[in-house]
Order: structure tokens, then sequence, then C-alpha cells
């Protein structure tokens, strides 16, 4: 195998790799949320870049073995692996004919689509595995699709030991690109804690907003006291309303001098 050639495949082998981490990421997101569709989607997910990982790796037609070859050697895998499996390799081959097998070798059956959980739970209890077209049993990690079960515990171990060798060897052909993602990915790592430090100093400051409100809720009773010297400002009021007898001997004096006035009238 060339170098050109080495190299076209590695850099395939590395993106599946890194797909099949995304799909592990939303596998694990939907378990964790208890989403059950979410985590059927991602078990599949998952198996769509480890059976090409299993493919180029461990071909099962006899004119590819000889890449096959070829790349483990580069790699140092041996033949036994968790990814030497034909049943991974050859899980999307004719995928519509599986399915019609698998209808027909299950009529009589009782049968499951879709389940998250044990499939002995179901029904009367006779569901096995073959039986399954597709399920997970949190139980043991095990999905099964069209009857056909994987462990995604080790397949995730299997696929982590590719995945180092992978990258080892594609930093040997890629230094530069490597050292660029590198920096990159530090950036990243740089920002996202940098935006978490700023979400935690914004809720750091947010945590004294109750107490900073609470002199808010006492602010009528301050306005208590000061509303009494208002009332005691009632006072000069009623001194105004003491002033009014001063006014009665002014009206008394004018019909006490008409009085004298009238009797010298009478005398003439």
């Amino acid at each position: 195998m060339d170098q050109n050639t080495l190299s076209i495949y590695i850099h395939e082998l590395r993106n599946q790799c890194l797909h099949l981490q995304a799909s592990f990421n939303l596998f694990n997101q939907a378990a964790n949320a208890g989403q059950g569709q979410g985590i059927l989607y991602g078990g599949q997910m998952i198996l769509m870049p480890a059976s090409q990982i299993s493919s180029l790796l461990w071909p099962t037609r006899a004119r590819a073995r000889g890449r096959g070859e070829a790349l483990r050697k580069v790699l140092q895998l041996n033949e036994k692996h968790a990814l030497n499996d034909r049943r991974l390799s050859e899980i999307w081959e004719h995928s519509d004919e599986k399915t019609e097998e698998w209808i027909n070798n299950t009529k009589g059956k009782q049968i499951i689509f879709d389940l998250v959980g044990d499939p002995t739970s179901v029904g009367d209890g006779s569901t096995t595995i073959d039986c399954v077209y597709r399920g997970y049993n949190p139980a043991n990690q095990v999905f099964t699709y069209r009857g056909v079960a994987f462990n995604l515990t080790a397949l995730a171990k299997a696929v982590s030991d590719v995945a180092g060798r992978v990258n080892a060897v594609y930093r040997q052909l890629f230094p530069e690109q490597a050292k660029a993602e590198d920096e990159a990915r530090q950036q990243a790592i740089a920002a996202q804690q940098a935006a978490t430090e700023q979400q935690q100093a914004a809720a750091a400051a947010e945590t004294p907003t109750p107490a900073a409100e609470a002199p808010k809720a006492e602010t009528p009773k301050a306005e208590t006291p000061a509303k009494k010297p208002a009332a005691k400002k009632a006072a000069p009021k009623k001194a105004a309303a003491k002033k009014a007898p001063a006014k009665k001997p002014a009206a008394k004096k004018p019909v006490a001098k008409k009085a004298p006035a009238k009797k010298a009238a009478a005398k003439k």
C-alpha cells in the first residue's frame, strides 16, 4: 500500500472514530434524559460507523483482505479483536433482505419492536433476543438490531483502542494539521471554561438578590413612623379655632353704643 492510499484510509478511519464518538454522546444524552426514542436512535447510529471501521480493517471479501492486512499491520492490530465481527461489518449489507429474513424467521413467535428495557418482562416472558427487532436493555448494556445483540460497553472499548492507534498514525502522516487541530481544541476548551466562569460569576452576583430586596419589603415599616409627625401638625389648626372668640367682643361694642342714643331721644 502506497503512502497516499494509506493516508486516505487513515483519514477516513479517524473520521469514522469521531462519528462513533458523536453517536455515543447522543446515546448517553438520551439515556441520561430517559428519552426512549433517542436511546434507540443513538444505539442504531453507533452501529453505523462501527460497521464501517470493522469492514475497513477486517473485510470479508477475498479481494479486499490484502487492504485489511496492510492497515492492521500499520496499526499493529491483532486478528483477534472485538471489531473483527462479521455480524457487525455486514449489518447494513442487503438490509432489506435481512429484514425480510427476520420476519420469516419469527413467524408465530412473540416479537418486540423499539423496546428500552428487559425483553423477558414483556408479554408472557417468552421473547428471546432473536425476536427483538430493535431494543436496548439497560441492565446489560445490550443493543439489539434485527435479532443481533451487541454489547455497547465492549464496543466502546474496542473502538477506543482502534481510535488511539489511528490517531497516532494520523499525527505522523499529518503533523501540521494535527497541531492546528490541537490548538483549535485548546482554544475551544479555554473558551468553554471562560464561559463557565462567567456563568458562575453571574450566578454568584445574583445570589444576594433576595437579601437586597428584603429592605424593600420593610420600607412600609420605615414610612409608618414618618406619618406620626404629620398627625402632630394638626395641633396648629386647633389654635386657629381658638382665635374665633376674639371676634365676639368686636361684634358686641356697636350694639352697646346704639342703646344710649335711643334713650336721649325719649327725653326731648
